[in-house]
Formats: structure tokens, sequence, C-alpha cells
């Protein structure tokens, strides 16, 4: 379909000089009074209303909130008189996108006009990206059937009308992410930022610049102002993840923020107000945290005004069937393929397994089936033997000895089948990532989803770790 622009204005020649200009890439509509126009904006999906200020009836000003009442959400520019400037700049206040003098200048109008277009589809799918991220992150489409779970999202339901802390606590994997978004877009915020901090990925030194901004000029370097993360998710919520890394010197700042919704740029001379929802979480016990004296007391209860615990994996073991199905299904779509099938005996070793890695581990063995199976059903044989075979882990010394080494293998078949053209440094370089893919997994299991103690094991600094963790889509 075209896009439509609908033009409201007395001088008949103005929609002919319209259609003339754009009639053979838009569909231009006219309307000589604003009632007429009001109705052709109601009746018809119009792209950008060309809105003049005079008008007989209704003012132009008057027609701008009018179509604002009624729901239009496209750009709406004003044509005005040169002498009439200063009105179109209040209709602007009012919501018009933008305003042009008449005599037109036809290339200014065609640049006017073309990037008022641009903005239009940019903003319609804005509002499509928001509208899926609203509906994805609903409570309703979080798969479960734990009753468990079902009753926690019952607290979270009544916990997002508020606006207080929540502290989310739960082991690696378990959603905590998914449950702040939850919690956002079920939310009166819904519509502003949803901002994620990852505490433990950001190096000390670039933490409080981070979260608070800087002014140009605050450090060598600095060379012209940045809001921080705060200021990013004004009228949203801020998503402080693994909070328990949180350096003890930077603990009493973020007290300092949640306590007067205020804060201080990096070599900034005034305070700046900010209105935002914290939700924050962690894998680790902050209340043994406080008695080793590695967590503030005053920032944990200031945190943990409203706390939720999501239960792991092995403790709602009737999601496991339902989760490994949803996967092998969300990865068939991607690939516009049918889904696999779990056979009996398979399914009851992924729910005798105690899934240390949580729901992140699970889904991560449902990819890598869904791209090494040879058949449409996965049986027992087809499962990494660290999950069947109680032995596994002590054949081999260190981790190497816990790696599936036909998964880097079937990840380089694909390759050759799927793009014969790459040479051998690229095919190289596509198998070392699908083994050290297979490292970090394994590593992660075995200290149960802690991401610390893996980096250590496989002797990486933990911002390394991270930064692969996000480069293999694991965090």
């Amino acid at each position: 379909m075209r896009e439509r622009i609908l033009v409201i204005d007395d001088e008949p020649n103005i929609v002919w000089l319209f259609k003339e200009i754009f009639g053979d890439a838009y569909e231009v509509l006219g309307a000589q009074t604003a009632e007429d126009g009001l109705r052709a904006a109601w009746d018809h999906d119009v792209h950008l209303v060309m809105l003049d200020l005079r008008l007989p009836g209704i003012s132009g000003l008057q027609a701008l909130q009018e179509l604002k009442a009624q729901g239009h959400q496209g750009p709406v520019i004003i044509m005005t008189a040169y002498g009439e400037v200063k009105t179109a700049v209040q209709a602007m206040k009012s919501g018009a996108y933008d305003y042009i003098t008449k005599p037109f200048d036809v290339e200014e109008l065609k640049h006017v006009v073309q990037g008022a277009l641009r903005y239009a589809k940019l903003t319609t799918e804005v509002t499509r990206l928001r509208q899926e991220l609203e509906e994805k992150f609903r409570l309703k489409n979080i798969v479960t059937v734990s009753p468990k779970m079902i009753e926690l999202f019952s607290v979270i339901e009544r916990v997002s009308a508020s606006d207080v802390c929540v502290l989310i606590q739960g082991e690696s994997g378990t959603g905590k992410e998914i449950v702040a978004k939850a919690i956002h877009y079920a939310s009166s915020r819904k519509d502003k930022p949803f901002v994620p901090v990852n505490c433990a990925a950001l190096p000390e030194h670039l933490l409080e610049s981070e979260l608070f901004g800087y002014e140009a000029g605050a450090f060598s370097g600095a060379r012209k102002t940045k809001p921080g993360k705060f200021e990013l998710a004004h009228g949203g919520t801020v998503f402080l993840d693994e909070v328990g890394e949180l350096p003890l010197p930077m603990q009493p700042k973020i007290l300092r923020v949640l306590e007067e919704n205020q804060i201080d740029r990096l070599g900034g001379t005034r305070r700046l107000p900010i209105d935002v929802r914290v939700v924050a979480a962690t894998n680790k016990d902050l209340r043994e945290e406080v008695k080793q004296g590695r967590f503030r007391q005053d920032l944990y209860f200031r945190l943990a005004v409203f706390p939720i615990t999501i239960p792991p994996l092995r403790e709602r073991k009737e999601d496991i069937p339902v989760l490994a199905k949803h996967f092998l299904k969300e990865f068939a779509d991607r690939r516009n393929m049918a889904a696999l099938t779990i056979a009996e005996d398979a399914m009851e070793v992924l729910v005798s397994y105690p899934w240390p890695g949580n729901v992140r581990e699970l889904k991560n063995i449902m990819q890598q089936l869904s791209l090494l199976c040879d058949g449409p059903v996965i049986s027992k044989r087809d499962l990494p033997a660290f999950l069947w075979d109680p032995d596994w882990p002590s054949h081999g010394s260190g981790i190497l000895g816990q790696v599936s080494v036909p998964a880097p293998w079937a990840e380089l078949e694909e390759v050759l089948d799927d793009e014969a053209g790459l040479g051998l440094p690229q095919l190289k370089q596509r198998a070392w990532a699908a083994i050290e893919k297979e490292l970090i997994c394994r590593a992660l299991a075995k200290f149960q989803g802690n991401r610390t103690r893996a980096a250590q094991y496989l002797k990486v600094s933990r911002r390394t770790f991270y930064t692969k963790l996000k480069e293999y889509g694991l965090g």
C-alpha cells in the first residue's frame, strides 16, 4: 500500500500542487475545510497531514488539537504564510512535527515531506517493536506449568502496579532478567525505557561514569557530555543485574540515588533529578554478603523492599518438558523447519538431570540438539553424555575431558554445507568459536552457573568471560 498524504487547505491549487509533486510516489487526498479533513483522517489510514493555519470554520490550531484527540499518530506539518511563523511555532509546541511557509520552495517542500514520512515510518516501527516486546514479556507468555511459578506470577502482577524497588533472587540461568522485564512491561512505565546494567561486567573504574554519566572534560578523553544509565532510563526502569557484584565504594552512591532521586554526573556542578524505578537481581545470598561485610545493609534494605525468589529448574521439574518443547519449536521456527520431538527415554533423562545452569542451560542444549540431531526424534543417544552418565565428568582431566567433540565438528560440517565458499582461515575461526562456546557451557555447568568461578576455571578475566557470554548469546 502506498503512503497516504492528506492536504487540508482551502486553496484548490495547493492540493493540485501536492498531487503534481508527490502523486507518482504517494496517494494524495485533499480537503478544503478542517471538518472535511478530520473526517478524511478518521476514515483513511493517513501517514502525513499537511495542515493550513487559516481555514474557514475551525482554525488550523483547533484542527491540530482535534486530530490528536481522535488518535492520529502520524506527523502533522503546518503550512503558513510568512507573517504567521509565531503561530506555527505555537502549533509545534502543541504537537505539530514541523512547519513550512508559503509560497513553497519545491525542493524544501520535498525535503520536509520526505523527512516527515521517514519519521512516520520510524515511529510506526518503534511502536510495533515496543508492542512486540510488551507482548513477549507478558507474564502469560512466560512458559510454565509449575504451581510455584504461577503463584510467583500472581505476586509479580501485584508488585508491578506499584513503584517500589524489587530484588529478584535466584541462581544463574533461572530467568531473572525476563522477570524484571515482565515487571517493567506490566507497569505504568512500560512505554518508557528499560535499561539493563550488568554490575559484574563493567570494570570498577568505569562503573560510576556508566551509571551516572559525565560532563565534557571530566577526565582525559571525555570530549563531550554523556548521560548515564539512570538518565537514559528516565521515566522507566533501571535493571541492576548481578547487583551483589557492586564494589563497596560504589554502594553508597547507589544508595544516595535511591534515597534522593538525583544523580551527579562526573565533573558536574549540579544535581540532576531522575524518575526511575529500580529492579535489581542477584544469584548471591545478599544477607550473607551483608554479614561478611561485602554488601551494605542499608543498600540491601533499600533494594529488597519487595524480594522475589525464582526457584531453580530442579525444583520445578514439571516445567522441563514444556520448556524443552518450547525451545525446539522456537529454533525450528527460526529455520522454517518442523520441530524435533523428544523420545520418552530422552525426556526421562532431561527430567532427571539437575540442570545446574537452569533454564539457560536447557535452552542451550535444545539449541545444540536442533542443529545436530540427524532424525526427527531426539533419543537418549542423541543427548550429551554428561546428562545421563554420572561418571562422565571424571573422564579425562579438566574441562577438556567434558567437551562433546562431535558438537564443534558438526558445526564445521554445517559451515561446509551452507557456506562452501569460506576459506580455511574462516573455517578455522568458525570451528574455534564452536569449541570455545562448548568450553564455556561446560564450565558454567560444572560450577552450577556461577560465572565468576567459571571464569577463574578457564583462566580468563571476568570482563573477558562476560564479553564471550554476550558474543555467543549465553548471557
